[in-house]
C-alpha cells in the first residue's frame, strides 16, 4: 500500500460517535503504524476502509496465540463475522495500492475486467 492508505478497525459494541474509537494503521513510506483515534461517524472518518467486528473477534486477532491473524481476519469477513465499509472510491482506492489487499481478503474488487 501506499504512504497514506489509512485502514480502521473497530468494535461493534462502541459505535457510537464521539465516544467509539477505533485502531487505525497507516501506511508511511517506511512501515504500516497502528494507532488509536477517536470515530468521528463516516461523514468525517478519514480512513478509506473500516473493518468493524464484535469483541470476541477482536480480542482474538489480537491474541498472540493466535497465530495467522489476518487468516482470521479473512474467514471472519467472508462469514460476515466482520463488516467492512469502504469509504474512499474505487479509483483513489486503486491509486493507493489497496487492490492486492482487497484480492487476499477473498473480495472481488476489479471485477473480470481489468
Amino acid at each position: 500500500m501506499q504512504p497514506g492508505a489509512r485502514i480502521g478497525l473497530m468494535s461493534k459494541d462502541d459505535f457510537e460517535p464521539p465516544s467509539a474509537a477505533m485502531m487505525v494503521w497507516e501506511a508511511t513510506a517506511q512501515a504500516m503504524q497502528a494507532k488509536y483515534e477517536a470515530f468521528p461517524g463516516f461523514d468525517q472518518v478519514k480512513i478509506d476502509l473500516l473493518f468493524i467486528a464484535d469483541e470476541a473477534t477482536l480480542r482474538r486477532i489480537h491474541d498472540a496465540a493466535t497465530h495467522a491473524p489476518f487468516a482470521e481476519i479473512k474467514t471472519k469477513v467472508r462469514r460476515r463475522d466482520i463488516l467492512l465499509y469502504v469509504v474512499t472510491p474505487r479509483q483513489d482506492l486503486l491509486n493507493l495500492g489497496y487492490g492486492e489487499f482487497l484480492e487476499s481478503l477473498g473480495l472481488v474488487f476489479m471485477g473480470t475486467c481489468r
